[in-house]
């Protein structure tokens, strides 16, 4: 079973956003325990809506996107 990287800073961009969200679902799609697979896709759902709200908030211009 793969473990999630712990991250000792900020997510800046959409991509870590979505990287971390596919991280859930694997974990999701990996697991035998019913409730921990219904626990881990909440999750992914909830990084997608992320990186959804800061990619609308950087094409409106209240956000920067951050640099590489």
């Amino acid at each position: 079973m793969r473990c999630l990287v712990l991250r000792d800073n900020d997510m800046r961009s959409v991509a870590e956003y979505l990287e971390t969200a596919a991280e859930f679902d694997d974990l999701a799609r990996l697991t035998s325990e019913p409730a921990l697979r219904t626990r881990y896709a909440h999750v992914a759902e909830c990084y997608r809506l992320l990186a959804s709200e800061l990619q609308r908030l950087i094409e409106t211009g209240a956000l920067k996107p951050e640099q590489p």
